[in-house]
């Protein structure tokens, strides 16, 4: 995971598959698990999609792009923020759309509404105070997964069978330096069926992205 913190606000922007994406020095930066992701989605039209934690929004719209209907979410208001400007800019090019919600993990999701794609990229790092970088605290929250770097992947496991479609399914993003046999028996808990659809290997670690399905 390459990871870039500047002290002031960003104005840079990149492209992809034809979106303009605006970026904010606050706010988690598209990386190699964001591509990853991005390379297996499966996203049909008209599909209903929860994305949690959306940082730029470049999945949301991602999703939006190819005629999804997307709810994302994301605890930092400065991403929630972003994302509708990120929208703005890219309106036309959307066949679906996008709602954005400030919140955290499905706190904001409305009673009986369900999703046929649920998309996390956890903050999934092992973390100690030491790897804590301060500041704002925007930048520890997307990346410090606790001590187990599994504190907020289990919460997410926990509430997504409340919120999934029957024949929907989920993706989210693991680090091989956390623990995947707690991993596995939360999964199990939770009654949930998950397969490892994309795993690479960067430097130290090895990033997976699963589907979990019922």
């Amino acid at each position: 995971m390459i990871f870039q913190l500047n002290k002031k606000p960003s104005n840079k922007t990149f492209h992809y598959n034809g979106l303009a994406i605006e970026l904010h020095s606050e706010i988690y930066e598209p990386a190699e698990d964001t591509f990853q992701i991005l390379e297996v989605l499966d996203v049909n039209e008209c599909d209903r999609v929860l994305e949690i934690g959306t940082g730029c929004g470049i999945i949301a719209l991602e999703c939006a792009r190819r005629g999804a209907k997307a709810v994302c979410t994301d605890i930092n208001p400065h991403a929630v923020e972003l994302t509708q400007i990120n929208y703005s800019k890219n309106l036309s090019l959307l066949k679906g759309n996008i709602e954005v919600r400030c919140g955290n993990l499905f706190s904001v999701v409305k009673p009986g509404e369900l999703f046929d794609v649920v998309i996390f990229n956890p903050p999934y790092l092992p973390t100690c105070a030491k790897d804590r970088i301060g500041g704002s605290g925007w930048f520890d929250v997307a990346t410090d997964g606790g001590a187990t770097g599994l504190v907020v992947t289990k919460r997410f496991i926990e509430g997504l069978r409340k919120h999934l479609t029957k024949n929907g399914r989920a993706y989210f993003v693991f680090s091989s330096l956390s623990d995947r046999k707690k991993l596995d028996k939360y999964l199990s808990n939770a009654k949930l069926k998950s397969e490892i659809i994309l795993s690479r290997r960067f430097n130290d670690e090895k990033i997976d992205i699963y589907r979990i399905y019922f």
